[in-house]
């Protein structure tokens, strides 16, 4: 609050931010530290390949791995195999050709991370590698095969002005071609979350997300559950930035936890968190 001003409150006075301390002490809950008792440690195989038809997947010996509770493909998948935050293009779990290195394959729910991570080495996908697309100009034609929606989901025309009119009274036009590489928000706190499965059939989910409401409508239709069976609690974000709107663990989490009928945790790697969000 500033010394000169006689208010306390509304305008003019400096609002406590609630987070503000357990930020300071370390007590402040982020979603990679959501714990449950009984929690088992959840995984994902990703694929390799920015592009190949998946011939078969055998999951035998992640499943026969000591600690290892469950191994979960595309068939497992209850409801809709597919979601979007705008245009449901994005499978749950690769099903018939993976379209970007690091796309989803398999994920897996084990007592201890390291034996999930094991079990997904353990995974063996047959794949005949294809010719990936890494040519925007070619996604602008809507052609691109293998893309649902050959590569251009939303074309919007911008007009304003006479633009020639403009162009024959400017002093200077300029004109180019420019190119920009990759980039990722690089949010501090990658993304994770925790599903508990809960006795009506149901799941909760904590989750560090930048839309619970639209999150909550995908994961629902992917678990085949009504919207009031799935329950989502925003946990610490640590940073986003855009990159936490689409989904990450929220599915995957939430079917290994209603499969095992047990808590599961997810956390991405930084390398992971790299590869493993499409924004």
């Amino acid at each position: 609050m500033r010394p000169w001003s006689a208010v306390h409150d509304g305008v003019g006075a400096s609002a406590a931010r609630p987070d503000g301390v357990p930020k300071v002490d370390g007590s402040f809950i982020y979603s990679s530290d959501e714990y449950h008792d009984g929690s088992l440690w959840g995984a994902t195989l990703r694929s390799p390949h920015p592009r190949a038809r998946i011939l078969a997947i055998d999951t035998s010996q992640a499943a026969g791995l000591d600690g290892v509770r469950c191994v979960l493909t595309h068939g497992d998948v209850p409801g809709s195999k597919i979601f979007g935050m705008v245009v449901y293009d994005q499978p749950v779990l690769a099903f018939d050709e993976v379209r970007f290195q690091g796309e989803p394959v398999a994920v897996v729910a084990a007592t201890h991370p390291e034996i999930a991570r094991q079990a997904c080495e353990l995974i063996v996908v047959d794949y005949e590698e294809l010719v990936p697309n890494t040519d925007p100009e070619v996604s602008l034609t809507g052609q691109v095969e293998g893309l649902p929606s050959g590569g251009l989901v939303r074309h919007v025309r911008i007009r304003h002005g006479d633009t020639g009119a403009a162009r024959a009274l400017a002093d200077v036009v300029v004109g180019g071609r420019f190119e920009m590489g990759t980039q990722d928000p690089a949010f501090l706190g990658p993304e994770s979350g925790l599903a508990v499965p809960l006795g009506d059939g149901g799941v909760e989910l904590y989750v560090s997300t930048q839309d619970l409401h639209r999150d909550q409508r995908q994961v629902a239709d992917c678990l085949d559950l009504p919207l009031d069976k799935v329950r989502l609690v925003l946990s610490g974000v640590g940073g986003a930035f855009g990159g936490k709107e689409d989904l990450s663990v929220h599915i995957h989490a939430c079917m290994l936890a209603l499969r095992t009928g047990r808590p599961v945790r997810m956390v991405y790697s930084r390398e992971e968190s790299f590869f493993g969000h499409v924004h």
